[in-house]
């Protein structure tokens, strides 16, 4: 039997990319994959898929950046099956690169906007509804600009740094109810967020990278598949990165690893 069966899980931002790929594993695991995003033809081509492969989907549009919207769609869910068992906090944009000192309030807003008040509401939904259950999974994707900060996308930095916050408070908050909280901290990974970027910077990223290749969005659906499993009760509060070890290498590393070759 497939480790998550009869599981309903909650997935932002679902309908490309690395939620894409969070959808489909999860639902080959046996999740009832409540596929979302605010473009509803994207949830509803990731639902369509996962049920041609047998497996159990619905789609439904949301903007998580309005708390109104997300109350109505988890209430939604909750009204058909009862229960949330699984949250993935997904949805998220890049944002343009621009100087710290030239980002608008527009930007700066918009950005926590989604990144960090479309998670919360999100995860405080989901919480009432796991409390009331005694069990939850939730994973919240943050990012590697959350280690060590991202040169040009400061507003994007700061709001991945929230979530982190958001993660470990949760965690400490929900534990007594059997409800977990952990966040993965992506690197560079090919999506169509990331392909202008990869022309550019690809191999010199890929040099970089100790595993000596770019992140593929299935790198960050199995880690959230494992984290949602229901044996993984004594793991909370976590953040994960997945970058095939970017983050370790300093121009010094990079120089002695030279040395070395």
């Amino acid at each position: 039997m497939a480790k998550l069966t009869n599981q309903i899980a909650f997935i932002t931002g679902g309908g490309r990319g690395i939620g894409r790929s969070i959808a489909e594993l999860l639902g080959k695991e046996g999740a009832h994959v409540i596929v979302t995003d605010i473009d509803l033809a994207g949830a509803q081509s990731v639902a369509n898929e996962i049920e041609q492969k047998g497996g159990k989907a619905a789609s439904l549009a949301l903007d998580v950046s309005q708390s109104s919207q997300v109350a109505a769609v988890m209430n939604q869910v909750v009204e058909k099956f009862g229960r949330i068992d699984i949250l993935v906090n997904n949805a998220g944009i890049a944002g343009n690169p621009k100087w710290v000192d030239e980002i608008s309030d527009q930007e700066w807003t918009r950005m926590f906007d989604i990144h960090v008040n479309g998670s919360f509401y999100c995860l405080r939904e989901a919480a009432k509804v796991m409390k009331k259950n005694r069990y939850g999974r939730i994973v919240n994707l943050s990012s590697c600009a959350a280690v060590t900060g991202l040169a040009g996308l400061s507003h994007y930095a700061a709001a991945k740094y929230a979530i982190v916050g958001l993660t470990e408070t949760a965690a400490m908050e929900l534990g007594v109810y059997n409800i977990t909280v952990n966040a993965i901290k992506p690197g560079v990974i090919r999506t169509a967020l990331t392909d202008g970027f990869l022309e550019l910077a690809g191999s010199v990223l890929t040099d970089a990278t100790p595993v000596r290749r770019l992140g593929d969005p299935i790198d960050v659906a199995r880690l959230v598949t494992a984290l949602v499993s229901p044996e993984f009760g004594f793991v909370t509060g976590c953040s994960y990165i997945v970058d095939g070890g970017f983050h370790l290498v300093t121009e010094m590393d990079k120089t002695m690893l030279k040395m070395l070759s």
